[in-house]
């Protein structure tokens, strides 16, 4: 397995406006709320010039469980997941299994497959595997 790099970071956010005009304005991301809306989730997707989706913005509002024990603006309670592009789908779910890492799987949904755990800090870390 290799760990390409950082795919995206997924933001909570009760002011979506502000949020996004601040990635756009701080870092000249561009709002593509198209992704999200198209799948029934309020928020956006904020992408860099070439068009990578670098920071993913979902509007806290109660319609996604998911997000219900996130609170923004409790420390890091607002970052909900870090993202990582991987390589090594099979084998790396294989080794963290035999670990004994408690690992949720997403054999494909979203047109790749994802392994999400949680890291000692609580943080969820979510590594993506394209094309695999």
């Amino acid at each position: 397995m290799s760990t390409l790099g950082l795919d995206h970071v997924n933001i909570l956010t009760e002011d979506l406006p502000a949020t996004v005009a601040f990635y756009e304005q701080v870092l000249g991301l561009t709002d593509d709320p198209s992704v999200l809306g198209s799948i029934g989730i309020a928020g956006t997707w904020l992408r860099s010039p070439n068009g990578d989706a670098i920071v993913h913005v979902v509007v806290k509002d109660g319609t996604r469980a998911a997000y219900e024990d996130y609170h923004v603006g409790q420390p890091t309670a607002a970052v909900h997941h870090v993202a990582f592009r991987c390589t090594g789908f099979a084998e790396t779910a294989a080794r963290l299994r035999d670990q004994g890492r408690e690992l949720a799987v997403n054999d494909g949904n979203y047109g790749l497959k994802q392994i999400i755990l949680t890291d000692p800090n609580g943080i969820i870390v979510e590594m993506n595997f394209n094309g695999e």
